[in-house]
């Protein structure tokens, strides 16, 4: 018989049972295209996120009751009337397992509440062996307010989904999307054009599934080695790891603390009787909010005075660390203090999820830098499997900080060492952070005035205070960033650049010029302190021939808007252009020196697909056997809209531009590079003229871009383009991408507005300045080397818009 601990925590006098049965072993290494089931409770959004999951992945969605229908040839309510709850139940088990069975990998599966039984938990437990099984969970009010439950109601259905956590080895918070405010139909109702809204939700859950499927993994290795996502965080220099307590979050806005921390430490900190509910939630808050890698870390104090054996606190430990696993974080702290064997099947069942080995020594005397069990301790972490290890002292010596470099000097000699976390605590300490190279614990400003002075470690620094503490030692040295083009000066990337600088703690300067030529970019990029350089029309094209080195996207597009220098960096370090070669330049973006060198890349089409792909509905997901996309121009932004298509699927592209030479060259280029992706070899095709109808044998475009000028460049015509209305005849509506500014309200936005009023399509519009933050938002990112304050860059395009009004 199984025998319960009951944990009393002095906090909130709340308990949790632990089962002290042998647990099953539990992976989540699964195959990639491994199906992927959801249960949880009616209301909690199944069928909407399995139907987004299926879109994102571009797999079959396959529902209970659908499945239900096709074995036994009667819906799931007639065949309860006809044939009795008993002959249901039984028939509901089997065909939950035939369902199973037939669909092991390539599907999304949606579980409606036959999941409830015994035997169908019993099913589903097996089949989480092999399989992702998500529980989904949601805010019990927003439950019941979809399904209008009575309080009874509410609790009887609440404990039944308890039920779900034993049956499933993930868990995914259904947070609520504010782009839905005013909608009142159920989710679980089906999708209609509600669900176009759901843009957060979207991003939310495709993202999770990417980190569970190594989906993000794939999409990141075609990244150049100056693109953040092309290094994990502990490859990468002095990175931050903002520090938040479990207990504190519901008294912060974490929209408001975005400041350049690559992830987030969230410390479990606290005792409650639905604990498991509260940290799902709050990782799904960080999420959404702050959208970087969480560090799962439980504190010893979580325990408080409770009169747990040593035995018991360690299973209940690693209780709590499960639960982290369950919710997918990206990293896992495990201490290394308790026993070998439960760590190391703690890293075998993490599946992608990262182990930090830790060893902490609270008490100043208990061991220290220059002692040769810090090596013992680094080598037990490495035989474990942890991915990271991590070595955090109490000290009150400032001659520490010396003792813990010099730890770091010899850990370096180590062949195929592990990334080393090194740092001491305490207000002496200090120092040590400063120099530490990976996942620093930071603070925010905001935590140091609106959080208690008792819950704020005060000698933490705040990200930008250890971003400055850089300069100010030299290891960073400020550099000239510029905005260049014919037309800049209604430019807002100088606001933008400035901000993100201003946020993040550095010295840099980002301003616009006018330049007229190949050569005067040339001579301004030549100074040993330029950092970079957003380069704009009509030079996108023009500056390929000019540079030594370019990004696989900007090759795929034949155009650059991110110019980078390349260094020398000493007399025995070639440049070549090789990877390898490239990472060490990468590694040296915040520090002056002779340029020998160009780097391009090109992040436009980032802001063009990351739009698309927020505001497409998912009727309208791209389908590549089906999907039209229209193109309007045929400049550097054209050929970056056309790429964005590409990678989001489509391959049915058509092109439309004033002067048909140059739409025929941009076609030609992207047929020669994607012959392969289309039957016919031909994926983009030039419209020839306005007065056409559209080509017979095609569907109308459900994705269109128009990339006409603002302002007239060169005598090009700016943004007075009307789209033919033969041209816009698809039933489901589908997204218009308009990326002039100025005028904010064009010609083709005011057309489409026109258009979705007399028909009722669901065209949904995006305008110019939801674009240009997201491209330059990568463009910093791929500039620094750092990650960027995305709310307060988009923040400033709002705030500044109206000076070139």
């Amino acid at each position: 018989m199984a025998v319960e601990t009951q944990l009393e925590s002095p906090m909130v006098g709340s308990t949790l049972k632990l089962d002290s049965r042998p647990q099953t072993p539990t992976t989540r290494q699964f195959p990639s295209t491994a199906s992927i089931v959801l249960i949880g409770s009616r209301g909690a959004g199944k069928r909407t996120l399995g139907f987004i999951g299926a879109t994102h992945l571009g797999r079959r969605l396959v529902t209970e009751d659908y499945f239900f229908q096709q074995a036994t040839g009667i819906s799931r309510g007639d065949f309860l009337r006809r044939y009795g709850n008993r002959e249901f139940y039984r028939r509901n088990v089997e065909v939950l397992r035939q369902m199973l069975e037939e669909h092991r990998t390539g599907c999304i599966i949606e579980c409606g509440m036959g999941s409830l039984s015994n035997q169908a938990q019993k099913a589903l437990r097996e089949f989480s062996k092999t399989n992702p099984v998500i529980y989904v969970t949601r805010a019990k009010h927003r439950i019941r307010s979809l399904l209008r439950l009575s309080d009874e109601e509410s609790a009887r259905l609440e404990t039944a989904d308890m039920s779900h956590r034993s049956c499933s080895n993930l868990e995914y918070y259904n947070l609520y999307d504010p782009s839905c405010d005013g909608i009142d139909t159920p989710p679980e109702n089906g999708l209609g054009s509600n669900s176009s809204r759901l843009k957060y939700v979207k991003e939310d859950f495709s993202n999770f599934l990417d980190f569970l499927t190594g989906q993000g993994v794939i999409r990141t290795s075609l990244e150049s080695p100056f693109s953040i996502a092309a290094l994990p965080p502990e490859c990468r220099s002095h990175t931050y790891a903002l520090s938040l307590r479990l207990s504190t979050i519901p008294d912060l806005d974490l929209d408001q603390l975005e400041a350049g921390a690559d992830a987030v430490q969230l410390k479990i900190d606290m005792w409650s009787a639905d604990l498991q509910t509260i940290m799902s939630k709050q990782v799904a808050n960080i999420r959404r909010k702050l959208g970087v890698p969480i560090i799962f870390h439980v504190e010893d104090y979580v325990f408080g005075e409770s009169s747990l054996s040593t035995v018991e606190k360690e299973r209940a430990y690693f209780e709590l660390l499960e639960c982290g696993l369950r919710l997918g974080v990206e990293y896992l702290v495990a201490d290394l203090k308790y026993s070998s064997d439960r760590v190391a099947h703690l890293v075998r069942s993490a599946g992608p999820t990262k182990i930090i080995g830790h060893y902490l020594a609270r008490e100043e005397n208990s061991w220290g830098w220059d002692d040769d069990n810090r090596m013992i301790q680094y080598r037990k972490a490495q035989s474990l499997g942890c991915h990271i290890v991590r070595f955090v002292r109490a000290t009150s010596k400032p001659s520490d900080n010396d003792t813990v470099r010099d730890f770091l000097k010899k850990v370096e000699y180590i062949p195929d060492r592990l990334p080393v976390i090194a740092y001491n605590l305490g207000e002496h300490g200090r120092p040590s952070l400063i120099a530490n190279r990976i996942f620093t614990p930071v603070t925010h400003p905001l935590m140091q005035t609106t959080i208690s002075k008792a819950k704020v470690r005060q000698f933490l620094p705040t990200a930008a205070e250890a971003v400055q503490a850089l300069y100010q030692s030299r290891i960073l040295d400020p550099l000239h960033f510029f905005h260049l083009g014919a037309s800049v000066f209604y430019s807002l990337s100088p606001a933008m650049h400035m901000a993100a600088y201003r946020v993040c703690g550095m010295d840099n300067d980002f301003r616009s010029l006018q330049v007229s030529s190949l050569e005067h970019i040339q001579q301004i990029c030549q100074d040993p302190s330029f950092g970079g350089a957003a380069i704009t029309q009509p030079f996108k094209v023009q500056t390929m021939s000019r540079i030594a080195a370019k990004s696989y996207h900007a090759k795929a597009i034949g155009a650059i808007n991110t110019l980078l220098p390349l260094r020398l960096l000493s007399n025995h370090q070639s440049l070549d252009g090789s990877m390898h070669s490239l990472l060490r330049q990468a590694n040296q973006r915040g520090k002056a020196g002779r340029i020998v060198a160009y780097y391009g890349d090109n992040t436009d089409f980032i802001g063009i697909m990351t739009c698309i792909r927020r505001n497409i509905s998912p009727r309208n997901v791209v389908q590549p056997s089906k999907t039209t996309g229209l193109v309007i121009g045929a400049g550097g932004m054209a050929r970056a809209a056309i790429y964005a298509l590409i990678q989001l699927g489509c391959r049915k592209i058509f092109l439309f531009n004033r002067t048909v030479e140059h739409a025929e060259e941009v076609a030609l280029h992207f047929n020669a590079w994607a012959s392969g992706l289309s039957s016919d070899g031909k994926v983009v095709h030039v419209l020839r003229s306005a007065r056409e109808e559209w080509p017979t044998g095609f569907r109308q475009p459900t994705i269109i871009v128009s990339c006409v000028p603002a302002r007239s460049v060169n005598d090009e015509a700016p943004a007075n383009f009307e789209m033919p209305l033969q041209w816009l005849q698809s039933p489901s509506g589908g997204v218009v991408v308009e990326l002039a500014y100025l005028p904010l309200d064009t010609p083709l936005l005011k057309q489409i507005r026109m258009v979705r009023e007399e028909t009722q399509q669901a065209w949904v519009i995006v305008d110019g300045l939801e674009v240009l933050p997201e491209q330059a938002i990568a463009q910093f990112e791929l500039m620094t080397g750092r990650k960027a304050p995305k709310r307060r860059m988009r923040m400033e395009v709002l705030e500044n818009y109206h000076r070139y009004e």
